[in-house]
């Protein structure tokens, strides 16, 4: 008899920024869809998902796990892949691995000996941004996910750190300006957020059994959106 346990099939969803996309997971990546652009993610992820399973040769009823990036990021993007997890844990009675999407991010360069510092544009002249850095291959929080303003961010950087995220599309050229040799671009194709990279954090969570409750999951935004913000004008 064949007792192998075989390891979990982790479906992942990033959906914070307006690079994002699916990816199953097996302890290596088996097929990512990235997708980015204009288009809302509520037209593109079942049928990327749909595509994926299809030519793996895989069904929806294989997955063990279902992950997803919570934040912080885009409040819309946040929310459509919330809900999509949450729809799709209730369906088909899966358990949920929430990841932070700067940690996430920081997941790309896994090998770097220098602090790694993901950056998302916030809009109002602030970005979101944390800082890692890798110690014994665990993910080390320096600073974690904030909402500040592109001068106070360089202010607590110390030494040559990388930067990623897109954040560098509005604020590369001040951080190189403001920081010089200490700013460290990461080269475009690892910029960019990857649903890949929360499939392989969540891996380590499903290992430690850190699973997040569907029904009361929520996104990290660190701050009001514009909608709730307006809405506490009006109440004061």
């Amino acid at each position: 008899m064949d007792t192998t346990i075989q390891a979990p099939l982790i479906l992942s969803f990033e959906t914070s920024g307006e690079t994002g996309g699916v990816a199953l997971y097996r302890e290596r990546l088996l097929g990512e869809i990235v997708l980015s652009g204009a288009e809302t993610y509520s037209r593109r992820l079942l049928p990327a998902v749909d595509f994926l399973l299809e030519h793996l040769g895989l069904s929806l009823s294989e997955v063990s796990v279902l992950a997803v990036s919570i934040g912080p990021g885009s409040f819309t993007g946040l929310r459509i892949g919330l809900a999509t997890v949450k729809g799709l844990a209730l369906a088909l009675k899966k358990p949920v691995v929430a990841v932070e999407s700067l940690a996430a991010l920081a997941a790309l360069f896994r090998e770097s000996s220098c602090p790694l510092c993901p950056v998302f544009d916030a809009r109002r002249g602030e970005v979101y941004a944390a800082l890692y850095r890798f110690k014994d291959q665990d993910l080390e929080t320096l600073m974690p996910p904030s909402v500040l303003s592109p001068d106070v961010l360089c202010e607590r950087i110390e030494s040559p750190t990388i930067f990623l995220g897109e954040g560098l599309r509005v604020y590369g050229s001040f951080f190189q300006e403001k920081l010089g040799p200490k700013f460290i671009p990461a080269p475009g194709h690892l910029r960019e957020a990857r649903a890949s990279s929360v499939a392989y954090l969540a891996e380590r969570k499903v290992k430690a059994g850190e699973f997040a409750d569907p029904e009361t999951l929520v996104p990290l935004y660190l701050r009001p959106s514009e909608a709730e913000r307006k809405k506490g004008l009006k109440n004061v």
